[in-house]
């Protein structure tokens, strides 16, 4: 059989080309297709009633001592985080997710957080070209090869991955006006290592959401939050999804501890390893404003 495969999955498409001159491929392609159809994703944790009778401290506090740990008391004092990145997306997210990957792009940038406004600003670099993006007050800008884009999918679903980045470059000091509003999850145990689990929800939630979800994996022996998971109802092709970033190392810049490498995984509606990406060179307070960041020249379409 030539041409795609094509599975629907919850909005999602998967196309797997099997050509005549590759038959001996087609076993392998069912079998990730049947996988895909028939592997097991991992409903959101909610909070239960009279969870966690233990000794340690009720969600807000424990939320308080990740937040203190990570800098929180200094926050007032951080403008902006800048840093560079560098990533690799695997390959079946890249086809699940076209648009909201946008791999051919979004593989080395350059990035500001701006806690004080809750803002986002990221140049990237990929093999296709180069894109600029800001996210401030609610507006969403994007260029593309120093081209302005107007196609609401490519604003909601950029908007989506801004403020989702935003909150992987800050770990728990973006989270601030979530204090108060936290509950207890049962702690788990991975890798011979105890976690505790905070649940909130979020309004508004990511990107263009009115509500999200969100979970965050602390450590009680460091007070470093160590996981985030999250729902993303901000864009069409992601609603129902949910996914979970690990922080594997933090760097220590000033009174800050910052997530500095990162692994994202896609727990549903399907399970998949989605992204890995490093940061380097954080620079505190030392980026111009939203306002005052230079725009790319808008070159008119070809």
């Amino acid at each position: 059989m030539d041409g795609p495969i094509e599975l629907n999955r919850r909005n999602t498409v998967v196309s797997l080309h099997v050509g005549s001159a590759t038959e001996f491929m087609k076993p392998v392609a069912l079998l990730i297709l049947a996988w895909l159809v028939t592997s097991c994703a991992q409903p959101f944790p909610k909070p239960m009633q009279n969870c966690c009778a233990d000794s340690w401290d009720d969600a807000n506090e424990i939320f308080q001592k990740s937040f203190t740990r990570h800098g929180g008391l200094s926050l007032d004092e951080l403008t902006s985080l800048s840093y560079d990145l560098n990533g690799e997306w695997k390959y079946l997210i890249t086809k699940i997710q076209p648009l909201v990957t946008d791999s051919e792009y979004r593989v080395r940038s350059r990035e500001i957080v701006y806690p004080k406004v809750g803002a986002y600003h990221a140049r990237y670099d990929g093999p296709k070209g180069s894109k600029w993006v800001l996210q401030n007050e609610g507006i969403t800008e994007v260029f593309y090869d120093g081209v302005a884009s107007s196609d609401l999918d490519v604003l909601q679903s950029t908007a989506l991955t801004a403020e989702s980045f935003y909150i992987f470059a800050l770990g728990p000091l973006a989270l601030h006006n979530l204090s108060g509003s936290f509950e207890r999850l049962p702690n788990v145990t991975e890798n011979g290592k105890s976690y505790l689990r905070i649940y909130a929800e979020m309004r508004p939630g990511i990107g263009e959401s009115d509500l999200d979800e969100i979970v965050l994996w602390i450590d009680p022996d460091t007070w470093l939050t160590w996981r985030v998971r999250f729902t993303l109802e901000g864009y069409v092709s992601t609603q129902g999804a949910n996914v979970d970033v690990t922080f594997t190392d933090y760097v220590e810049v000033s009174d800050f501890a910052f997530p500095s490498s990162f692994f994202e995984r896609v727990r549903a509606p399907i399970q998949i390893d989605a992204h890995s990406w490093d940061t380097t060179n954080h620079r505190l307070n030392v980026a111009p404003s939203p306002s005052d960041l230079m725009r790319p020249p808008n070159k008119t379409m070809p």
